[in-house]
């Protein structure tokens, strides 16, 4: 059985029984390989990698294919990916065709505790609704402009690519990562 046949056997039991937390899992696509699965750590990353990587796990996120995003499916998403990036001491990237990664500036802090569930469930939440629409469900594009500007504000000298501290930044904040535990 490879990855894929593996993840949609698990998917189908939670779809059916609306386990948000394990079709974010899934859908976050981090945690099944290790590291050596991935190429080498990410050096840079263009507006437009940021985009692609946005838009891949959009597509991952939306389990059951409505084209939105609900307040529970984007909040399970942060917290799967901020828990699986901690245990793994890097945030996965999926850009072009293949899978990279950018070590976090601290290293593994490991699951999250019942605090930091709590502040990363809250977090998401008010980020879900500061970019969905008035619909009260996040788009595909509404979900990429919201990546979008984690990436402006992450690209402190304005050249469109974020390197070093500013990619570092960028990994911390997707994977939640509280100036308490830097």
């Amino acid at each position: 059985m490879d990855r894929n046949q593996f993840i949609a056997a698990l998917a189908a039991p939670a779809i059916a029984l609306g386990c948000v937390g394990l079709n974010a899992a899934l859908a976050a696509g981090v945690g099944f390989d290790d590291r050596a699965g991935y190429t080498d750590a990410v050096k840079s990353l263009t507006a437009d990698e940021a985009a692609a990587h946005a838009n891949a796990i959009f597509a991952r996120a939306d389990i059951d294919g409505s084209g939105k995003l609900d307040a529970n499916e984007y909040a399970a998403l942060a917290i799967v990916t901020a828990e699986l990036s901690r245990l793994n001491g890097f945030y996965a990237l999926d850009i072009g065709d293949g899978r990279e990664f950018v070590p976090l500036p601290v290293s593994a802090p490991g699951a999250l505790s019942q605090a930091e569930h709590a502040r990363v469930d809250a977090v998401a939440r008010a980020e879900f609704y500061a970019a969905a629409g008035e619909d009260g469900l996040m788009d595909r594009q509404e979900y990429v402009g919201e990546q979008a500007a984690r990436f402006l504000d992450a690209d402190r000298n304005g050249n469109g690519m974020l390197a070093k501290a500013e990619l570092t930044s960028f990994a911390a904040r997707a994977a939640m990562i509280s100036r308490s535990d830097a």
